[in-house]
């Protein structure tokens, strides 16, 4: 029999038939029609901001005389100067603040604008040099002023994030464009507090979370140690400004890794304090449930050249009596700032310091166990004990998985939607987004066995972490965090280690694009959020031929993630790679000693000095 509409149904069921076809086709496209239009609306607004931050470039080469009149030789020098250098410089008469922050908007004007390494989303140069010439006058009055403020007459770069008066923080979103703060938070005034001159805020990813710099409005910045590479994220931009050497020192924010992977992958010094001595008050505040998640919570710190830079700027983050004085309407009444004191661990000489090589969730490529060996051997040749950490495999398993378990626990983007705001999502979190939105059922009794039966071990182990749940199960899971956190830092206190050494990363700098293929290997930088300990990451060396370029036992495989970090080592020669120190809660004072020690021993920047 011949099928026909009249066939299977009367005029009146057709009519409905076709009712209902025509509602859902008019639905679909009124829902098509709807995203594209605000998409091009937020295409626009990205042109416009992009058209306007060129034109003030543009007006501010016209409209400033930007020679230095110092010698070519000492703007050179002043480039790879620490904060003590440009102090001396300043005290000595060798350079007055002017110059030295015209050294550095140059530099910044050379490399760092869209056409080259695109690091920037704004400019503060007019009133950074008022700023420096104000500056000049109180130093020909009383040059110890110098010396009286911990960053008097020193560049300062910011990520986008942080809430500046006259400036978006953006997040990389279109939809916070043009929306300038109207006061200083926390940490910008306290920068000013202690004289800093901001200069320049730096490029990140759209939401800030993932590690690779690139959005809709500002593109992808490039990474100066190869331009094929990505400079990290979320605070990649303010990394790259480090390692380019454009300014002389910054402050980015971490809360899955966002400071210690762009340091990382741009061969700087960067730290993540954690939660106990910092607040969460005064970067842009995103929407709704992203605001809203207290298990994991983002950090704020500084990343620079030099362990002395970083102590600087976390000194002026953490300064107590500035903050006191801030006006009470941006300060956070949760909070009191806890000045650094290195008294304590000063008196203990001989230190016993834990490693780990590798995490066994994910094997990272050798060089980045041959950094944490040459970090250990380090210490030992200032005659410190070094020890293996060996941790329970369950332990071990709980530290890797908690991170991604508790951040998709909300299920299918979410909060990642309420934030975007109807703008296309950057590809770099297409397969995340993808994986958060297919039903627990099909994730648990389909995707999960057949990815183990196809021997992809490492994506059956994640698959199972990254999906939606109840309330119930979140607080369960909540519970297994506090336990594992417990645990872990036991095992530190029976066993008497001072600080651990780990992996900078899950391998060096990625490919472009690669963050979207290996957010797993980011599971060397979340543990210790997971956890809430202090983390500092810091340069050790560079990746060399041969054995280094080796994932030890995964050198053939069918594993895809092991497939795509070969592939992403290859072409990695030349690569900075870090290792992270870690202490117990408030112990700050203690990471920042073993990197310091293990700096003297080094000597990356004499060995490796910064490209571009």
């Amino acid at each position: 029999m011949k099928f026909t509409l009249q066939n299977w149904f009367s005029n009146k069921e057709q009519k409905f038939l076709f009712s209902a076809v025509g509602i859902f086709a008019l639905y679909g496209l009124t829902n098509f029609v709807s995203k594209y239009r605000i998409q091009r609306q937020y295409d626009k607004l990205c042109e416009r901001k992009r058209n306007e931050l060129k034109r003030s470039i543009q007006e501010f080469r016209q409209s400033y005389n930007l020679s230095t009149g110092l010698s070519a030789e000492l703007e050179k020098e002043i480039l790879n100067f620490t904060i003590a250098d440009v102090k001396q410089i300043l005290f000595e008469k060798k350079a007055t603040v002017k110059q030295v922050l015209l050294v550095f908007i140059n530099r910044t004007l050379s490399v760092a604008t869209s056409d080259n390494l695109n690091l920037i989303t704004d400019i503060n140069f007019v009133e950074a040099l008022q700023e420096a010439e104000k500056q000049d006058q109180e130093i020909s009055q009383d040059p110890q002023i110098i010396y009286k403020y911990d960053l008097f007459g020193i560049p300062v770069s910011v990520k986008d994030t942080y809430i500046h008066k006259g400036f978006d923080n953006t997040y990389g979103l279109a939809s916070r464009l043009f929306k300038p703060a109207t006061y200083d938070g926390i940490q910008v005034s306290l920068i000013k507090k202690a004289r800093g001159i901001i200069f320049v805020r730096s490029n990140l990813p759209q939401l800030a979370m993932t590690f690779e710099s690139i959005n809709r409005i500002f593109g992808r910045s490039l990474n100066p140690w190869n331009k094929d590479r990505a400079v990290g994220g979320s605070s990649g931009g303010e990394a790259a400004l480090q390692a380019a050497r454009c300014s002389v020192i910054g402050i980015g924010s971490d809360i899955g890794g966002s400071i210690r992977i762009p340091a990382a992958f741009c061969g700087i010094y960067g730290i993540k304090p954690g939660i106990g001595r910092q607040t969460e008050v005064g970067e842009g505040i995103i929407e709704k449930a992203a605001s809203g998640m207290i298990n994991i919570r983002p950090s704020k710190g500084p990343l620079g050249r030099s362990v002395d830079d970083i102590t600087v700027m976390l000194r002026v983050l953490f300064n107590s009596k500035n903050y006191s004085e801030l006006p009470c309407s941006i300060q956070d009444p949760y909070w009191q700032p806890q000045d650094l004191d290195f008294t304590q661990n000063a008196n203990k000489e001989k230190l016993k310091i834990g490693y780990i090589e590798q995490f066994n969730d994910l094997l990272p490529p050798n060089c980045m166990k041959r950094a944490v060996k040459e970090a250990c051997q380090a210490l030992i040749s200032k005659g410190h004990e070094i020890v293996q950490i060996n941790l329970e495999k369950e332990l071990e398993h709980e530290l890797a998985v908690a991170f991604p378990r508790l951040v998709a626990a909300e299920g299918g983007f979410k909060s990642f939607e309420d934030n975007l705001q109807g703008e296309k999502i950057i590809e770099e979190y297409e397969l995340m987004e993808r994986g958060t939105k297919i039903p627990i059922f099909l994730q648990t009794y389909i995707l999960a066995p057949l990815l183990k039966l196809f021997g992809q071990k490492t994506l059956y182990v994640m698959s199972k972490q990254t999906h939606g749940l109840d309330v119930y199960q979140f607080l369960v899971n909540s519970g297994k965090q506090k336990r594992m956190n417990f645990q872990f830092l036991q095992y530190l206190k029976l066993n008497q280690i001072d600080a651990v050494i780990v992996p900078g990363f899950g391998c060096p700098a990625v490919k472009h694009g690669a963050s979207k293929v290996l957010p797993l290997a980011a599971l060397y930088t979340w543990i210790w959020n997971t956890v809430d300990v202090p983390a500092g990451s810091m340069p050790i060396t560079r990746v060399q031929e041969g054995d280094d370029l080796k994932i030890q036992g995964k050198e053939r495989t069918i594993d895809l993630v092991y497939i795509m970090m070969n592939q992403n080592m290859q072409n990695a020669q030349g690569l900075p790679v870090n290792v992270q120190v870690i202490s117990y809660p408030n112990h700050e004072e203690m990471v920042l000693r073993v990197m310091k020690e293990i700096e003297g021993v080094v000597k990356f920047n004499e060995k490796h000095p910064y490209p571009y």
